[in-house]
């Protein structure tokens, strides 16, 4: 019954994350490795269901508030797979616990930015964003770098897709969020099948918090759009410090 206790979980971090177009894996896997005894297979498995769902959820209840860029979402997704290759080559040549130390610095200074950014003068100018040359480059090459970090460090490329969408294109956190969980729909899925077919996937628990980040899925969406945009980022903010710190200890505690 233990495992019924991953609902009230679920719904917090998937309400959390989803608020600012996140996955939530860099809380669940280890949660599921600390708290539950799940081996590091079963916990990425079992995450990557339920992080399947909440993008779902959280897409149809960003679709309903007029919020995802979809030609930036299809766009921020075409690289993925090249770039995971071209990670999965890297690792071959230098020793990726140090390069997660030079990402974590990287993410922090990311970090500080999103904190630190003020608002966009031009409300709603996202709506209108168009497929310039500029952004057609930039989404192709976040895609290819998000590829390229969730080879190397097992990391959700959202961190690198917010950054691309907020900094350089200047998306409020609000559209960039629900295009974020729109691309994040559809790359879990690809994800999850070889998890299931390895039978990674165990249902104990991951149906339990995939009914939390189901309703998470919907009720982040829900309190973001409430929410101001300076706020968001502070949120957004303060969950890349945690990666940020995860990914420099790597170098020391792997």
């Amino acid at each position: 019954m233990i495992e019924l206790t991953l609902i009230p979980l679920g719904v917090l971090i998937a309400t959390v994350y989803s608020m600012v177009g996140l996955a939530g894996g860099t809380i669940f896997v280890p949660l599921l490795v600390l708290a539950f005894g799940l081996s590091t297979q079963n916990a990425v498995g079992v995450s990557l269901f339920a992080i399947m769902f909440m993008a779902i959820s959280a897409t149809v209840a960003y679709a309903a508030q007029k919020r995802i860029n979809y030609k930036v979402g299809l766009l921020l997704d075409t690289l993925d797979v090249p770039g995971a290759f071209l990670g999965a080559y890297i690792t071959t040549l230098i020793a990726p616990r140090w390069l997660a130390g030079l990402f974590g610095g990287l993410v922090l200074v990311i970090a500080i930015l999103m904190i630190w950014r003020k608002n966009s003068k031009k409300a709603d100018s996202d709506k209108v964003l168009g497929l310039s040359r500029r952004v057609v480059s930039y989404c192709l090459l976040g895609s290819l770098v998000s590829g390229v970090v969730a080879a190397m460090f097992g990391i959700g490329g959202g961190v690198i897709d917010e950054t691309v969408m907020i900094l350089l294109l200047g998306m409020s956190i609000h559209m960039s969020a629900g295009t974020a969980m729109f691309g994040m729909a559809i790359t879990t899925v690809a994800a999850v099948i070889p998890h299931w077919y390895l039978g990674n996937v165990l249902f104990d628990y991951a149906i339990p918090l995939t009914i939390g980040c189901v309703l998470g899925g919907q009720l982040g969406p829900y309190l973001s759009k409430r929410t101001r945009a300076s706020t968001l980022r502070k949120i957004l903010g303060a969950i890349l410090i945690l990666v940020s710190i995860r990914m420099l200890m790597v170098p020391y505690f792997g």
